[in-house]
């Protein structure tokens, strides 16, 4: 197996825009850009050209296109070995969907809204462009070119290529605000972004803010906050400094365009009664999967401190990965809260009164159904199903076909783990 990878630490142009995307006949206006570069060897970000067309088409709500299947260099291991199969799971009663008390007509978008900018570039994705907030109701971050026709090299990905990117700016906010429901969507060839509040860069240091593993996400799913969760936000204040970390594989025989946009919706400050914190917790860094291994990395536990909830999960993973799956474990109650099947678009698992989850099976991926309710002293525990059918040993590495990692990833109130390691058990290989 071969695989290109380069880690690109170059600049890349973010913005909080009005009005962000572009089609093929829209002037191409120069607007601000809001922030300066950081230190080291982030460069400074270019100006972006984002008008958006006189007339935008909103699709409604298409799935998302699968990832392209990759070429010989980098063609992903076959026959990922057959899942564990899961305990039963304990679900309480999940309420019907509700709609958003107090929203006022038109303030959010359609449901998993694309195609909103009417792009026509020769790249894949121009459908997952949208159109950001109202000034007064959010704003977006987007990263992206300058001139779709002549895009700068950095948002160029070949054939074979495997890049990652941190870069930051500084928010344009000048008074403290609270956000909750953001949209993420990013072109073909991305495999995550993590967006953080630092002032530091790097893979999952400071505050993290957002993150998406699929090409189009929402959170809340259908932009319906729950009756229980009508008091949480996630507060930013003024002039914060944001570092994106994005990370693309082009598996394609062409080029692809590097671009993301993400929607921060504003929440009413006087409406936040509890602040929502993200989970991430590393399994292990120091594994080491031999060619031909089938083996499970894991458990790794961590400790809940304080009493809530679980706002949602997913597991982050590599293409090595069969299984990835979670417990809650009190006293002698142990829950199957998230398992999934499927590194490429990993199932995000959001647990709320309005949310119905599918329950796992050895062959389905699923979870919890309903409030997750975590109580101090719960103990979270997770593990991860690697089959390395590559010639290669599999360590924890950024790369996707010849690395691997076993991260759980959340939001919650009122509880966490300790971050980036905590009080973890269990060695891995």
């Amino acid at each position: 197996m071969s695989l290109r990878f380069g880690r690109f630490w170059g600049g890349i142009g973010l913005l909080f825009l009005g009005a962000s995307c572009a089609s093929d006949a829209a002037p191409m206006l120069p607007r601000e850009v809001v922030g300066a570069a950081g230190s080291g060897a982030t460069q400074s970000p270019a100006t972006h050209s984002m008008q958006p067309p006189a007339a935008t088409t909103a699709a409604s709500s298409p799935t998302p296109a699968a990832p392209s299947t990759p070429p010989p260099s980098v063609q992903p291991p076959a026959g990922m070995g057959t899942p564990v199969t899961p305990p039963p799971v304990s679900n309480p009663g999940v309420q019907p969907p509700v709609t958003m008390p107090g929203t006022p007509a038109g303030m959010l978008p359609k449901p998993l809204a694309m195609d909103e900018c009417g792009l026509k570039t020769k790249f894949a994705g121009d459908n997952y462009c949208i159109l950001p907030p109202p000034p007064d109701k959010g704003f977006q971050v987007h990263v992206g070119p300058t001139n779709y026709d002549n895009p700068e090299a950095k948002y160029i990905l070949n054939a074979g290529d495997e890049l990652t990117s941190d870069f930051q700016v500084v928010s344009t906010n000048d008074q403290p605000i609270h956000f909750y429901y953001r949209q993420f969507r990013m072109r073909p060839g991305a495999h995550h972004n993590i967006i953080t509040l630092t002032t530091g860069g790097g893979f999952g240091m400071g505050r993290r803010i957002g993150t998406s593993n699929n090409l189009a996400e929402d959170s809340p799913k259908d932009g319906i906050i729950a009756p229980e969760n009508q008091g949480v936000g996630i507060p930013m204040a003024a002039r914060s400094t944001i570092n994106v970390n994005l990370h693309s594989i082009n598996t394609s025989d062409k080029a692809e365009l590097r671009e993301l946009w993400i929607n921060f919706w504003y929440r009413d400050p006087s409406e936040v009664k509890e602040e929502v914190e993200e989970m991430f917790q590393v399994g292990s860094t120091s594994f080491a999967v031999q060619p031909g291994q089938d083996t499970v990395l894991g458990p790794f536990k961590c400790t809940i401190s304080g009493n809530g909830r679980m706002l949602w999960f997913y597991g982050h993973r590599h293409a090595s990965n069969v299984r990835f799956s979670a417990w809650r474990n009190r006293g002698a109650q142990r829950d199957l809260f998230y398992q999934g099947l499927h590194w490429e678009e990993p199932i995000v698992l959001e647990y709320s009164s309005t949310v119905k989850n599918t329950a796992p099976t050895a062959t389905v991926e699923g979870g919890w159904s309903g409030v997750l309710d975590m109580k101090a002293g719960d103990v979270l525990e997770w593990e991860c199903h690697v089959v390395n059918k590559t010639d290669g040993i599999l360590r924890f590495t950024n790369e996707t076909y010849t690395g691997e990692m076993c991260i759980m990833d959340a939001e919650l109130v009122g509880a966490n783990c300790a971050s980036l390691g905590g009080a973890l058990t269990g060695g891995g290989v």
